[in-house]
């Protein structure tokens, strides 16, 4: 594949990880562990953890696309 189709890749597939991540923490009760009124840094925690945990999907599922691809060439 050519490095810019892969790193093409890799740019769609942070967002699509970050996004997912963001659903999937939008279903946790963060809410319990602040104050009433502090909407916004509970948004904001939910958007650090997304993109963190989005970027270290992404990372896992091209790291292991890569090492698919790698490990293919010792069959050839």
């Amino acid at each position: 594949m050519i490095f810019s189709q892969l790193a093409f890749m890799h740019i769609i597939l942070h967002i699509l990880s970050v996004m997912f991540c963001f659903w999937l923490v939008q279903g946790l009760n963060i809410q319990r562990f602040f104050r009433k009124g502090e909407s916004g840094k509970i948004i904001l925690l939910m958007i650090v953890i997304s993109v963190l945990l989005g970027s270290a999907l992404s990372n896992f599922i091209m790291d292991f696309f890569t090492l698919v691809q790698q490990a293919s060439l010792i069959f050839n």
